[in-house]
C-alpha cells in the first residue's frame, strides 16, 4: 500500500515539473520570436511555391514537333531527327491557377524557324514553345534544350533478298547430303533515309558455325546483318533511323543420309509370255544413283524407277531409249548427274519382224444411244517377235481393237486401235494405229 502511494506521488511530481516547463517557455520571449520566424518561414514557402508568376512551374516529357513546308514536303522530305520519342523540359509562368491545369500534353515544342530547311540534311534551329490547348494567361519561361539538330531526308523503302552462305555448318559428307540452309522469309524490307538506305548492298546473317559436322537437321535462329558494296558490315545505331521488316530469321540446315539404288526400267504392252530378266534381256546405264532423303523412307527402298518404256515402240532397229527417272519417294532427291538413264534392249538380233493384214474389228467403249461403223476395212499391222513365234501366226490370229472413248460427236473421225495377238504371247505390234470410225445416233 505504501508502495503504490510513493508511485501516484513521483507522477504528480514529474506532471507538475513539465507544466511548469511549458508554461516558462509560452513565457519566454526568445522562444515566441524563434517559433515565429519559423512559422513565417513555412508559410512563405508554401505561397512561394503556388506563386507562378514569379516561380516558372516545370514540366517535363513535352513532345518536340517539327513540320515541314509545304514546299519541303512536296519534294518529297521527312523529319528523321526528332523522332516520336524525343521530349523536351518547359518551364511556363502566369496565372497559378492556369498554370496548374497545364500538362505535357498542352504544350509542344518547335523550331523557332523552318524556312531554311529546303533539302536534305541537318539543320540546328532555335525552339521555342508553343501552346496546343484551350487554356491561355501564361507563358514559356525556359525550353531545355534551347535548340536542335533537325536531320531531314527522303524517305526510301527497298526490299532485300536474304543471301545465305552456301554452307554455314560442316557436314559429314561421306554418309549425309545437305542441299545448303534455307530461312523461313526469302527477303527483308529496309525503310529510313535515302542516304542511309542507299548505302546497303544486301542482306546476310549472322551466324557461327559448330564444331562437329552434323549428321542431322538443324534449325537456329540468326540475326540479320547488312553490308555494304565492300562487303563491310554496316551497324546501324540504337538512334538509326533504319526500320527493317524483320530483325531475324530461322535458318535450317537440313541433313539427309544418302543411299546407292538400282535403276529399273519398267515396260507397258510387254507381251504376257515375254520375259525380261535384267542383265540378260535389257542394260541399264546408269544402272545405280545416289539418292538422299528421309532415313525412315531409305531403309524401305533399294531402287528407282524409269518411266515405262512401251512395247509397241520397240523392234529390231528401235530398240535403245533413253528414259526420265520417274518421281521419286516423297523427301527424296537425286543426287548423281543428270535425272535419265539408257536402256538397250538386248538379243533383238533374234527377233524379227514381218507384216500381216487385219480384217477382224471390235469396238470397244461406244457412247450409249450411238451407233457405229467401221469405214477402215483392213490395216496393215508390223509384228515383231522371234522367228519361229512369228512363222505360227496367220492374219485370223491378230485382232484389232477400237475404243471409241474419244469419240463423242456424230460424223466421220479416227479412233485409236490396239492389237491383240490369239493364243500367241511373246509377239507385239510394232506401231501406233487409227482406224476411220462413223458415229451415228441410234
Amino acid at each position: 500500500m505504501k508502495n503504490k502511494q510513493e508511485k501516484k506521488s513521483k507522477v504528480r511530481a514529474a506532471k507538475k515539473k513539465t507544466s511548469t516547463r511549458l508554461h516558462g517557455l509560452i513565457y519566454n520571449n526568445k522562444f515566441i520570436l524563434i517559433l515565429s520566424f519559423a512559422i513565417a518561414f513555412i508559410l512563405w514557402i508554401a505561397l512561394a511555391f503556388n506563386d507562378t508568376e514569379h516561380f516558372p512551374k516545370l514540366i517535363n516529357n513535352v513532345p518536340i514537333t517539327v513540320q515541314l513546308s509545304d514546299e519541303a514536303q512536296q519534294q518529297g522530305l521527312t523529319v528523321y531527327s526528332p523522332n516520336k520519342t524525343n521530349t523536351a523540359s518547359v518551364s511556363i509562368t502566369g496565372n497559378t491557377l492556369v498554370v496548374n491545369q497545364i500538362r505535357n500534353t498542352d504544350i509542344e515544342v518547335v523550331p523557332a524557324n523552318i524556312s531554311q530547311i529546303t533539302a536534305p540534311g541537318d539543320y540546328r534551329v532555335a525552339l521555342v514553345g508553343k501552346n496546343i490547348s484551350a487554356l491561355s494567361n501564361f507563358e514559356f519561361a525556359k525550353i531545355m534544350p534551347s535548340d536542335w539538330t533537325i536531320h531531314v531526308d527522303r524517305a526510301a523503302k527497298k526490299s532485300f533478298p536474304i543471301k545465305l552462305p552456301a554452307n554455314i555448318d560442316k557436314i559429314d559428307t561421306s554418309g549425309y547430303y545437305s542441299p545448303g540452309p534455307t530461312a523461313d522469309a526469302e527477303s527483308v524490307t529496309i525503310s529510313g533515309p535515302e542516304t542511309e538506305v542507299s548505302k546497303i548492298d544486301h542482306v546476310s546473317i549472322e551466324y557461327s558455325p559448330g564444331n562437329t559436322a552434323l549428321t542431322e537437321t538443324k534449325t537456329v535462329q540468326a540475326p540479320l546483318v547488312l553490308y555494304d558494296a565492300a562487303g563491310n558490315k554496316i551497324t546501324p545505331a540504337a538512334s538509326s533511323n533504319i526500320t527493317m521488316s524483320i530483325q531475324q530469321v530461322n535458318v535450317t540446315i537440313q541433313v539427309q543420309p544418302k543411299k546407292t539404288v538400282k535403276v529399273l526400267p519398267t515396260f507397258t504392252n510387254q507381251p504376257a509370255g515375254l520375259k525380261l530378266e535384267r542383265d540378260s534381256a535389257f542394260t541399264v546405264s546408269p544402272d545405280t544413283i545416289q539418292i538422299a532423303g528421309p532415313k525412315d523412307t531409305l531403309e524401305k527402298i533399294t531402287e528407282v524407277s524409269l518411266e515405262a518404256i512401251d512395247f509397241s515402240q520397240v523392234n529390231t532397229t528401235h530398240n535403245s531409249f533413253s528414259q526420265q527417272i520417274s518421281q521419286l519417294p516423297t523427301g527424296c532427291i537425286s543426287l548423281s548427274n543428270g535425272t535419265t538413264a539408257q536402256v538397250t534392249m538386248k538379243n533383238m538380233s533374234e527377233y524379227t519382224s514381218k507384216e500381216f493384214t487385219v480384217t477382224d474389228f471390235t469396238k470397244m467403249n461406244v457412247p450409249q444411244g450411238m451407233n457405229a461403223q467401221m469405214e477402215t476395212k483392213s490395216l496393215v499391222i508390223s509384228i515383231v517377235g522371234r522367228e519361229n513365234d512369228i512363222a505360227t501366226l496367220t492374219d485370223s490370229n491378230i485382232t484389232a481393237a477400237v475404243d471409241f472413248s474419244n469419240v463423242e460427236e456424230t460424223g466421220t473421225t479416227n479412233a485409236p486401235v490396239s492389237i491383240k495377238i490369239g493364243s500367241n504371247k511373246t509377239c507385239w505390234a510394232f506401231g501406233n494405229y487409227q482406224a476411220s470410225v462413223t458415229l451415228t445416233k441410234s
